[in-house]
């Protein structure tokens, strides 16, 4: 028996995903100081078990004044760049 369409694979662009499920992208509000945090490897790895085929993270935004909170996460230093690229890499394993 054939798997239902939802569990193969497909291509985007230059990607394929093992699957057809995706998790939207939740805004959070719970980064210190615009970098994500141990809530976010937890709350992001947790989802990235369930084997989704692809994961969005909330917006991250490119400069401290254009966060919509305080809680917003940011890319806009080295510090908030290392500390997504330690949550991307534990939900990667």
């Amino acid at each position: 028996m054939a798997l239902p369409k939802l569990f193969t694979p497909i291509q985007l662009g230059g990607i394929t995903l093992p699957n057809r499920i995706v998790i939207s992208p939740m805004c959070q509000y719970v980064a210190d100081d615009a970098c994500f945090n141990d809530w976010h490897l937890i709350h992001l790895g947790h989802l990235s078990y369930g084997g989704a085929g692809l994961m969005m993270v909330e917006a991250t935004h490119v400069t401290r004044e254009g966060r919509i909170t305080h809680g917003c996460s940011g890319i806009y230093n080295e510090h908030n760049e290392a500390e997504l690229a330690r949550v991307i890499q534990a939900c990667r394993l």
